[in-house]
């Protein structure tokens, strides 16, 4: 069992990385958080010391203890790196989502020029709301910054996310989909602390399933004309991990 000031400085870490709190706002004083019962003085201290030492607060005598700007995120998996989107991935972008071969997988039609922009404006607009509720991240080698594909972790219910992603097609058969899966997971159970990630597949999307159950994903069951895509209702086969089954 983690000590207390470690307990509170992950659940002070999921706040400050959700966008609780923004970025120059003071945390609660150390003598606040002793009268609401979450410690001691010292076990206060201890938390905010091990903020500190991650780079998400700033501490000096005086001043007080203050969530520093947000970072984009950047995920360094064995294969490959998920980072936030940028307006100059749009090129990218749109040669996986404009791609049948790509999006008859997906729970989407392939799109257009003008609908990238506005997936990519939306995913850099929605990353930045607080509290951040969707961590939708470009997926590039971890030798070329070109985005090659996208995982997607939407929160949903009580520390619970839904899983997605997608690569270009002419970069299956890498193990990237299985290396940017595995490190968006780890993230998702370790920083922001869910308790269970699922993903809801194609029912004739063996690859995709094969990444799951690679990934230690459990079958739900069938959810019963989940989408609607490429003209017709499409059944989705549920699968999901729990944070105490995950092996990295």
């Amino acid at each position: 069992m983690a000590p207390k000031w470690q307990e509170l400085a992950d659940r002070l870490a999921v706040q400050i990385r959700r966008g609780d709190f923004a970025p120059g706002q003071h945390l609660p004083h150390i003598r606040e958080l002793v009268a609401a019962g979450e410690g001691s003085k010292a076990t206060v201290h201890a938390a905010y010391k091990a903020l500190e030492a991650k780079g998400l607060v700033t501490s000096s005598r005086g001043h007080g203890t203050i969530v520093r700007p947000h970072k984009p995120i950047r995920l360094v998996g064995k294969r490959v790196v998920l980072r936030d989107f940028t307006r100059e991935d749009v090129d990218d972008v749109l040669a996986i989502i404009g791609d049948d071969a790509v999006t008859t997988w997906l729970s989407f039609d392939s799109r257009d020029g003008v609908q990238a922009v506005t997936m990519i404006e939306g995913t850099m607009e929605r990353a930045t709301q607080k509290p951040r509720t969707e961590f939708y991240l470009g997926v590039t080698k971890r030798d070329d910054d070109r985005v090659i594909g996208f995982a997607r972790i939407g929160l949903s219910g009580v520390q619970a996310g839904k899983l997605g992603y997608a690569i270009a097609a002419k970069e299956w058969g890498h193990g990237y989909a299985t290396d940017a899966a595995r490190t968006l997971i780890t993230y998702a159970f370790k920083e922001l602390r869910l308790h269970r990630v699922s993903a809801a597949i194609g029912p004739d999307n063996a690859a995709s399933i094969a990444v799951v159950q690679q990934l230690g994903f459990v079958r739900e069951g069938v959810l019963r004309d989940h989408v609607f895509t490429n003209g017709q209702w499409r059944d989705s086969v549920l699968f999901s991990v729990l944070v105490h089954e995950w092996r990295p």
